[in-house]
């Protein structure tokens, strides 16, 4: 609505400074927000979605992520990160009736017994039924875990929920509620009509739009029945990333201890977690799909906090379990959530280097992450200053790495390409020379490179050409026919590049 300052908007029910904080506090978590409090590219497409930003940050994250993907089943990857979505907006499904406090459960029988015998003999029928639902909920769950994520454990569930020839016996057997999956399936066809909508009416950059085939083919994926769960990791691993996304600020780390609490044994049972969001610890369900890895760091969909029994049955203080958890790793929070990390200055060991497959000059850093700072692996990161970008790309270059066959003239160089990277050889003329030049026309990747040579193919020869040694000279034109191949490839038919082509043509002679 371009309304820069929501504080003044005249809501019909005010709302509190506290809570306008937290909700702008959550969209930048997102990234729909900048530290400008401006609507990002990613925000804009946000809005287009009449969603809960952290469901639309998710689906967005899978479309954007897939159109770097080719290798898995696109229509199955967006069919199960939509049944994920309906799977975080709802409760959970599966059945829990029987985790009541046993100890109320034990007063309650202590007083129907004194009322007679039939009393005693319902609470037997209560007691066995009980039993079974739990036998029935524990096959269940181990039928549709997910060591990965909750969310997929549901999703998987729902697939084969609408696979179901009789529904409702489906859930009867595998301790689902039918209400909660009924209401899913509905909701996950909704979100699906809507990404295809919303892809079909544009308005938002191309990244953010599904191109990858029809609602049906995404339908018919769906569909398949799987005796198994049949996502690929790689189909797995894109989704938990963007479950990661949308609840960036919802993230814990497990607490690693060796003292034990006074109910010790369940918190080893449960998984003992710190919170970016709350002060007091929270707890991993031994019920979640997740409990039996217990991974260092993982988001969460909820809190609820529950009363348990100690081992002499006294009910315990409340204690908060998490609900809708998803393991996440640690450079999906840098990636994903990059606006809640801290990086250090660039590390020096290991040094800086250029990415070839993301065509970027990058360093090395130490992340922190959220309020306690928790510490991350090191995580590379684009180089910000000029410079030493240029410098660290004209090392990649004569390396090889830009032009593959520099690699095999290497010993015909007159200095290693390492010296460029070495401050007080600038003095060198070979040295300052490809250093100037590369900075004066901005050349700090194949990209750029490429862009010049379009315009220009003898550029940076005689640069270059200093570098080798003088009996190598004759055979340059050569390599540098081969180099003008390598970056130009698909443009090597550029009118200037075939003039020069030309000329060299009758004096080329091959390398060996």
């Amino acid at each position: 609505m371009h309304i820069k300052k929501v504080a003044n908007f005249p809501f019909p029910t005010s709302l509190k400074a506290a809570s306008l904080l937290e909700a702008e506090n959550c969209l930048k978590a997102l990234e729909a927000l900048d530290c400008k409090d401006e609507l990002t590219v990613l925000g804009k497409a946000m809005a287009h979605y009449p969603l809960s930003p952290r469901h639309s940050r998710m689906i967005l994250t899978v479309i954007k992520n897939t159109s770097h993907r080719h290798k898995c089943n696109q229509s199955l990857l967006l069919a199960y990160a939509v049944a994920a979505a309906a799977a975080l907006s709802l409760s959970n499904p599966f059945v829990m009736e029987y985790e009541g406090n046993d100890s109320s459960r034990d007063s309650e029988m202590t007083e129907k017994s004194s009322m007679g015998g039939n009393d005693k003999d319902i609470d037997k029928k209560e007691k066995t039924r009980r039993k079974k639902l739990k036998e029935a909920s524990k096959v269940a769950r181990e039928k549709f875990r997910v060591v990965t994520s909750d969310a997929l454990a549901i999703a998987y569930a729902l697939q084969c929920f609408e696979q179901a020839q009789k529904s409702l016996q489906f859930c009867e057997d595998n301790a689902l509620h039918f209400k909660t999956m009924d209401e899913m399936s509905k909701l996950r066809q909704q979100l699906l009509k809507l990404v295809f909508y919303q892809s079909d009416r544009g308005g938002f950059e191309q990244e953010y739009s599904w191109t990858h085939g029809t609602l049906g083919d995404v339908e018919n994926a769906w569909r398949v029945s799987s005796a198994h769960y049949p996502l690929s990791l790689v189909e797995e691993r894109l989704i938990c990333q963007a479950i990661c996304a949308g609840w960036a600020d919802r993230v814990a780390k497990r607490i690693t201890t060796s003292s034990r609490a006074t109910d010790g044994d369940m918190i080893s049972r449960a998984g003992r977690y710190q919170s970016c969001m709350v002060d007091e610890s929270i707890f991993l369900h031994r019920w979640s799909s997740v409990s039996t890895v217990r991974p260092e760091f993982l988001v969460y969909n909820e809190l609820l906090e529950t009363k348990r029994p100690n081992k002499e049955g006294v009910t315990s203080a409340k204690r908060a379990y998490m609900h809708g958890v998803t393991r996440v790793e640690p450079a999906w929070l840098v990636e994903q959530a990059g606006s809640s990390c801290i990086f250090s200055p660039p590390l020096t060991d290991p040094r800086p280097f250029y990415d070839v497959q993301a065509d970027q000059v990058k360093c090395w850093v130490i992340p922190t992450f959220g309020r306690f700072c928790w510490e991350l692996p090191k995580h590379s990161l684009p180089i910000s200053n000029d410079e030493h970008r240029v410098q660290v790309f004209a090392y990649a270059l004569l390396e090889g790495q830009v032009c593959p066959c520099l690699k095999s003239v290497r010993k015909y160089m007159s200095a290693p390409p390492e010296s460029i990277l070495r401050r007080e050889a600038f003095g060198q003329k070979r040295v300052g020379n490809l250093f100037s030049k590369l900075k004066s026309k901005s050349i700090d990747s194949s990209a750029t490179l490429r862009m010049a040579w379009k315009e220009n193919p003898r550029e940076l020869f005689s640069e270059i050409l200093d570098w080798f040694q003088q009996g190598f000279h004759k055979h340059f034109e050569e390599l540098w026919l081969q180099m003008l191949g390598e970056v130009l490839r698909e443009t090597q038919e550029h009118p200037q590049c075939k003039s020069f082509k030309k000329k060299l043509k009758g004096k080329s002679k091959s390398l060996r």
